[in-house]
């Protein structure tokens, strides 16, 4: 059995984990995840999607001290790529996204613009995305009334800038925030997910691993 213990955000903790599954795929053996519930990751697996075959969830006290935990991190396995094949959601999370995406239309563009705590970093890794750059690329997409926007964001302002300038494109009301580290619960933030990846064009912000995992999610 290989024993992992992810760390960061819900993104961080996917690639992580799919990424070790697909490793313990090929040894023939099962997959023990150490979820932990944090500041970071504000919710469990479980509680939003479907059991994974031969992958487990264990909780960090349940786990001896003598445990050989084989990673602990926020990096894929060196060897082996997430697949995704088997994170699906449960099907009162996908009646949520279904009943978001039959408000936008048929025809939708989507922005994922991460603020608050990322900014500094985007910044210094020269990957910031500006509101210009967002708001170049649904003007650029957004060419008539039958086509919508859906905001993915972290924080009421920046909801409030697009919603005043689009809000006739807009569909959708923003989610409630809570007074965390995370303003967006993993609920929400879930369903921003899902609403991204299905589409019909998407931007989203540069080095965020949410956004690169609706990217990879586009594309499976």
């Amino acid at each position: 059995m290989i024993i992992i213990e992810p760390e960061g955000g819900l993104c961080n903790y996917l690639r992580v984990i799919f990424s070790y599954y697909n490793y313990a795929n090929s040894l023939n053996t099962e997959l023990s995840v150490i979820w932990n519930v944090t500041n970071h990751c504000n919710g469990h697996f479980l509680n939003y999607f479907q059991p994974v075959p031969n992958m487990h969830f264990i909780i960090k006290k349940n786990v001896s001290k003598n445990t050989k935990i084989d990673y602990k991190g926020c990096s894929v396995h060196p060897k082996n790529k997430p697949d995704y094949t088997y994170l699906k959601l449960l099907p009162d999370m996908q009646e949520k996204i279904d009943k978001k995406r039959l408000l936008l239309g048929d025809k939708y563009i989507s922005v994922h613009i991460r603020r608050t705590d990322h900014i500094e970093n985007a910044k210094k890794n020269n990957s910031y995305t500006t509101d210009d750059k967002f708001m170049q690329f649904i003007e650029e997409n957004l060419k008539d009334s039958s086509t919508s926007l859906y905001v993915a964001t972290d924080n009421t302002s920046t909801y409030s800038l697009y919603q005043n300038k689009y809000k006739n494109a807009l569909k959708c009301n923003y989610h409630k925030t809570q007074n965390t580290f995370r303003k967006t619960s993993l609920h929400d933030a879930i369903i921003d997910l899902y609403v991204c990846v299905h589409s019909t064009y998407f931007k989203g912000s540069g080095w965020s691993s949410f956004s690169g995992l609706i990217e990879q999610l586009r594309t499976h």
